[in-house]
């Protein structure tokens, strides 16, 4: 079974060759087979402007029609549903490979050796760029000569003796106070209310909630209060103070200027989202997911998005489902009228698509006078309302979120003036795709015919 659960790590490998890490497009109706078509040249993370999402290029053709188009000879190499077989078939069958000749099995060999020779040197490029990003924010921290820029040089300090990678203008909240300069007021209320209900006692530390070391549970009453549905399955809210919003705005675009220099511009910086937990700003990351992410999914999509069964989802003192969602990856990502590397803004717009998340929270950093850059929704996958226009954010306000399922369509209009920030957080359940084939996953057949559930196990 250890060599099984090998090999269904290394399906998920070989799917991540043909659906990117940042977005699974999507391409309904016609006429959004055409704006991706027109940004097909702009398929690559390092390229400036256009709206194309992260991802190979893909045909848009009509499968049906083009299959016999093609010689249809074993070629695991190059066809995914080839290799995709093989491993399932290894992992169901005792002595699968008995029934291939030599020259088939030597194919399957060399497919996923190419498979883990990609890993092998995306996992070299990665551990390369990352180092070089340590070296670019510790420089961009002793620029910072101004000890106004540093919240509390005793955590600087301390930080410092633990080697943790921190932004030194952007240092993790150590009390209830300081979190107040971070959230808006009405986020800062709901949460400190919430939690005085819910423990009646003494409140946990800021640093053991961040962390996750405590379970929030956000009143009901107070969520309906402060949150506004935008259209169905998709809710707004005020999240972050204006003057969080415009600090970490400015360290995104200071870092992205630091990384144009020739010190190190192979780093590509500004060309892609910049990651927080490689810029050591992870606490943001871990902020949002257990203080906001967590407790809202648990009552608008524990049991849609199949994250929780009904009764866990309405018991807030089981301990178990704290953590339904336990993965998180949280970056920035920038849209401009004039798109440049040294700004972080490197789109004009983004295609309608799908994340490679359970649940995404949105939230605009501004600038202030941006124009367009509406967040537009497209209806659910697996839905019949997929691919229908069915509402849009229209110039989210500074520090306003947005959370929606990810398997939600959902696209950028263009920016027509100035510069559009957002930080994005994306959510995932091990526990929920432990139960679903990648392809159900994607298509959100959730049920327990697909071949990874508790029938075929």
């Amino acid at each position: 079974m250890r060599f099984c659960g090998l090999l269904l790590s290394v399906l998920l490998i070989i799917l991540s060759k043909s659906e990117s890490r940042r977005s699974r497009g999507v391409t309904y109706p016609s006429s959004m087979h055409r704006s991706n078509n027109m940004d097909s040249s702009n398929n690559s993370s390092e390229q400036l402007g256009g709206g194309a999402i992260n991802e190979k290029q893909r045909t848009l053709g009509n499968s049906a029609n083009s299959v016999h188009e093609k010689e249809e000879s074993w070629d695991p190499s190059n066809k995914l549903s080839h290799i995709l077989h093989s491993i399932v078939g290894l992992d169901r069958y005792p002595n699968y490979l008995s029934r291939y000749d030599e020259s088939d099995i030597a194919a399957i060999e060399h497919a996923l050796e190419q498979t883990l020779n990609d890993v092998r040197q995306q996992r070299k490029q990665v551990l390369q760029r990352r180092n070089g990003i340590r070296e670019l924010v510790e420089k961009y921290n002793n620029a910072l000569a101004s000890p106004s820029a540093i919240h509390d040089d005793s955590q600087a300090s301390s930080d410092s003796k633990n080697d943790v990678l921190q932004i030194s203008s952007l240092f993790q909240p150590k009390s209830w106070s300081q979190l107040k300069d971070v959230l808006s007021d009405e986020a800062f209320e709901v949460v400190y209310a919430s939690l005085s209900k819910s423990t009646q006692q003494t409140l946990p530390s800021v640093e053991d909630v961040i962390r996750g070391k405590f379970a929030v549970q956000l009143d009901p009453a107070l969520l309906e209060d402060w949150m506004s549905q935008e259209c169905f399955d998709v809710y707004s809210f005020q999240l972050l103070s204006k003057d969080f919003c415009s600090r970490l705005r400015h360290t995104i675009t200071d870092l992205s200027k630091l990384g144009e220099s020739s010190e190190f511009c192979s780093l590509l910086l500004g060309r892609r989202p910049i990651d927080f937990d490689t810029v050591g700003l992870n606490w943001i990351s871990d902020m949002l997911l257990h203080m906001f992410i967590l407790p809202i999914s648990r009552h608008l999509f524990a049991t849609t998005e199949k994250l929780l069964s009904s009764e866990d989802a309405s018991n807030d003192n089981n301990n178990n489902t704290k953590d339904f969602l336990n993965w998180r990856q949280g970056y920035v990502a920038g849209y401009s009228a004039n798109p440049q590397s040294d700004r972080a803004v490197t789109r004009h717009r983004l295609v309608p698509h799908s994340d490679d998340s359970e649940v995404t929270l949105n939230c605009c950093l501004g600038e202030e006078d941006f124009e367009g850059g509406n967040v537009q929704f497209y209806g659910l996958r697996g839905t019949p309302n997929e691919g229908k226009l069915l509402g849009e954010v229209e110039r989210p306000d500074v520090g306003r979120a947005v959370i929606h399922a990810g398997r939600h369509l959902h696209a950028v209009s263009e920016v027509t003036a100035g510069n559009r920030y957002a930080l994005i957080v994306w959510t995932r359940s091990w526990g929920m795709r432990r139960l679903t084939c990648p392809c159900c996953h994607l298509n959100r057949r959730m049920d327990a015919s697909c071949i990874c559930d508790s029938r075929w196990n």
